[in-house]
């Protein structure tokens, strides 16, 4: 009898954790291009990466008369509140011969709101395997975005333009300040 229940206790435990289990446990920085260059950004003005932790980076560029690139990384601190920085930058590749300068490099706390949202967020599994929707079609020098997630439930990288639907939405807009 004591068997039984002890079975009964583990198969309601184990579909109690659905999942919400973490299940990453590799929080290195992610090898696409487009963060790499992002990182690179992030040295040139002497702003920290924030990698070997749960964090979300993002690198968005837009192309007309200037080229613009914006390196966002939002990341849970060592007491485990949510950190926001930005750093971002014009230079040459548009129409425009301008030299590279920095436009903004600015930090922040997220919000109660957004830091509960983004906990939510992160543990939800459909983040990581979800197929990926956009509205709102861009035009010219609209901005292109690759966004990398590093978090204890999983890892991800989704490139878009436009205004990206789903969980993975949800997590841009308070990323990219959407909400």
């Amino acid at each position: 009898m004591n068997k039984w229940h002890t079975l009964t206790f583990l198969t309601a435990l184990a579909a109690c954790a659905g999942h919400n289990v973490p299940l990453n446990t590799d929080f290195s920085a992610t090898t696409s291009p487009e963060i790499a260059r992002s990182f690179a950004i992030r040295e040139r003005y002497h702003s920290p990466k924030h990698v070997g932790g749960t964090a979300i980076f993002v690198d968005s560029v837009a192309v007309h008369h200037v080229y613009a690139e914006a390196s966002t990384v939002v990341w849970k601190d060592e007491t485990g509140k949510w950190q926001w920085s930005r750093v971002s930058e014009i230079g040459p590749g548009g129409l425009l011969p301008i030299e590279r300068k920095m436009e903004s490099n600015r930090d922040r706390l997220l919000t109660a709101a957004q830091s509960e949202m983004l906990d939510r967020l992160i543990a939800d599994h459909r983040l990581y395997s979800e197929e990926r929707r956009t509205i709102d079609p861009t035009g010219v020098g609209a901005a292109s975005h690759v966004m990398s997630i590093v978090t204890p439930f999983g890892r991800t990288t989704v490139s878009w333009d436009g205004r990206l639907e789903g969980v993975s939405g949800q997590v841009a807009d308070i990323v990219l300040g959407n909400d």
